[in-house]
C-alpha cells in the first residue's frame, strides 16, 4: 500500500502513527534553513512504541520558503569581521548542499541574494529561542576577490557553523539526496548518510 502526502515532516510522524506496517509515504521534507527539500520514501513497520518509518530521499523538492528574520542595521558596526576562502560557485546555487546545510545546521534560515555586478550577499539568521535569534552572519562574495569578507555577530558564528558543515559535506564526497534518508519514529526525525545507523542530524520541519 502506498500513500502519497503532501504533508511536512512533522505530520509525517502523525500519519506513521496511524499507518499499518508495510505501508509506503511518500512525502517532501525539509529544514527551515531553506526551500530546498528532498522527496522522502518510507515504509512503515512495527507496532505500538516499535512503530517506525525508514527509508530513503529520492530526489529534490523545493519547499515553501520560510520567512526571514529583519537583517541588521548596519553589519560593519554590529558584527566581528573576518575572511572565507568558500567561494561563491562552492556556496551559492547549489540544492544538495543547502539540503545539506539544514540538517547540519538547526534554527538557522538562508537567504542567498541575486549576484549583482559580481557582487552577492548570503544572510544566516539564528531562529528558535531568544539567543539563537540574535545571531546572524553576512558573507559578501566577490567576483574579483579570491576571498570573502564575513561579519558575524550574537552568541552563535553561524557563518564558522555553516563553513564547518560544508567541508564535512565536501569530506563525504558531496552526496546528493539519494544518499541520505530518513527514519521516523515517535520521538522524533533522524537524519541518516548511507546507512541507517550513521546519523548526521535530527532536524526536521
Amino acid at each position: 500500500m502506498t500513500q502519497q502526502v503532501t504533508a511536512p515532516a512533522p505530520d509525517t510522524a502523525r500519519l506513521v502513527a496511524r499507518a499499518t506496517p508495510g505501508t509506503v509515504i511518500v512525502t517532501p521534507w525539509g529544514t527551515p534553513f531553506s526551500e530546498h527539500g528532498a522527496l522522502a520514501r518510507l515504509t512503515v513497520s512495527g507496532y505500538g512504541a516499535h512503530r517506525r518509518a525508514e527509508g530513503r530521499f529520492t530526489g529534490p523538492v523545493v519547499l515553501t520558503p520560510s520567512p526571514c528574520p529583519p537583517q541588521p542595521r548596519n553589519v560593519v558596526a554590529e558584527g566581528e569581521v573576518s575572511t572565507t576562502a568558500v567561494t561563491d560557485a562552492e556556496f551559492c546555487d547549489r540544492t544538495a548542499l543547502a539540503f545539506v546545510l539544514g540538517i547540519r545546521l538547526p534554527h538557522c534560515r538562508q537567504e542567498v541574494a541575486y549576484k549583482r555586478r559580481g557582487a552577492r550577499p548570503v544572510w544566516l539568521h539564528g531562529l528558535g529561542g531568544a539567543e539563537e535569534a540574535h545571531s546572524w552572519a553576512c558573507v559578501m562574495f566577490r567576483d574579483d576577490r579570491p576571498e570573502a569578507l564575513v561579519w558575524q555577530g550574537g552568541p552563535r558564528r553561524l557563518w564558522d557553523e555553516a563553513e564547518e558543515a560544508y567541508a564535512w559535506w565536501a569530506r563525504q564526497g558531496e552526496p546528493r539526496h539519494d544518499r541520505f534518508g530518513l527514519t521516523v519514529t515517535r520521538s522524533g526525525h533522524a537524519v541518516w548518510l548511507d546507512s541507517p545507523g550513521n546519523v548526521v542530524g535530527p532536524r526536521a520541519r
